[in-house]
């Protein structure tokens, strides 16, 4: 399906067998204009350009199974957003990160962008099914989401609306799949699953406090890209206050840019709705629906978010 070009050998980019030249080819259909320059993609739409940047992994990554190369995403806010949010970044990220899709509104101390992560391991060989349309969209899409969206509630535009392309038999299916390693339920255009935060943890309606909140929409569509698959993430530690969620939304949103083992970072940390928690949200839209196990692996995803974050809060004093 995305094997449609024809290569030319001199125009190969292909640092940390990150094949750029393949995501540029893909890019150039539409209106973005690409180049490359060592190991960076530049996408450059009329109000803003994405920096598609190929590193390697950290040498204190962890003792994790090998990574081939960590791919970072990052979009500078235009002018105007720039304008606002400064002086103001830990309180208007938590306001619009809520609305992410494919990047979180990240704050790294002198300016706010937008920013994605996929770390590829070595063991993998999902170039073409996964990566490359993942990477793809999430250039296009990234950045649109979040500004659109942000747009959109000043000038009190209208939602976007539409109908997403997954349905109840792809939940099912989901169910299936999952309810081998965790505790999960399906039903019309949802899905819930609880991941234990240790070993012993399965379920909140059994009394465990140590389990986080994963569910998957298909119901509630996007406010700029549409219809498609809103993902949600809750842990249930509860912080002393809303400037403490903030600033560690913030803070794991600026962890989850770094070169190490884990999990593809396509959305963000921001409030979550059961008082003063945390969540990560994300939306998948329906460009990404014909990717193969796009959903599962979204869930498998969760669950491991779910667990490193549960560590980092626990390093700070934080327990369920």
């Amino acid at each position: 399906m995305y094997m449609f070009w024809k290569k030319k050998k001199d125009q190969d980019s292909n640092p940390h067998g990150v094949s750029l030249s393949d995501l540029a080819r893909m890019l150039s259909t539409g209106t973005i204009k690409t180049s490359i320059e060592g190991n960076t993609l530049f996408a450059k739409d009329e109000h803003y350009t994405t920096k598609v940047e190929v590193l390697p992994p950290d040498a204190d990554g962890g003792d994790g199974e090998p990574i081939r190369a960590v791919v970072r995403l990052t979009t500078e806010l235009p002018g105007p957003f720039q304008t606002m949010m400064k002086g103001h970044e830990l309180e208007l990220s938590s306001l619009f990160n809520p609305m992410a899709a494919l990047g979180a509104l990240t704050f790294d101390g002198s300016k706010v962008y937008i920013g994605s992560r996929l770390t590829i391991f070595e063991r993998e060989d999902a170039w073409s099914t996964l990566h490359l349309p993942l990477l793809m969209i999430a250039t296009i899409g990234s950045a649109a989401g979040i500004l659109g969206a942000m747009r959109r509630n000043f000038s009190g535009e209208p939602s976007r609306g539409g109908d997403s392309e997954w349905g109840e038999d792809e939940f099912e299916l989901l169910q299936e799949v999952m309810s081998r390693i965790c505790v999960c339920t399906t039903g019309g255009l949802g899905f819930t699953a609880e991941f234990g935060l240790e070993a012993d943890a399965a379920s909140a309606a059994a009394g465990d406090r140590n389990t986080a909140l994963f569910q998957m929409y298909a119901d509630q569509p996007h406010p700029e890209l549409g219809g498609g698959l809103f993902v949600l993430l809750q842990l249930p530690h509860q912080l002393p206050g809303p400037r403490q969620v903030q600033e560690l939304c913030e803070a794991l949103n600026l962890l989850e840019m770094d070169a190490v083992d884990l999990p593809p970072h396509f959305g963000a940390w921001c409030p979550g709705r059961m008082g003063t928690n945390i969540a990560y949200v994300s939306f998948l839209p329906n460009a990404l629906h014909a990717v193969p196990n796009i959903a599962t692996n979204a869930s498998i995803w969760g669950m491991h978010r779910a667990q490193w974050a549960s560590e980092q809060l626990a390093d700070m004093g934080y327990k369920p």
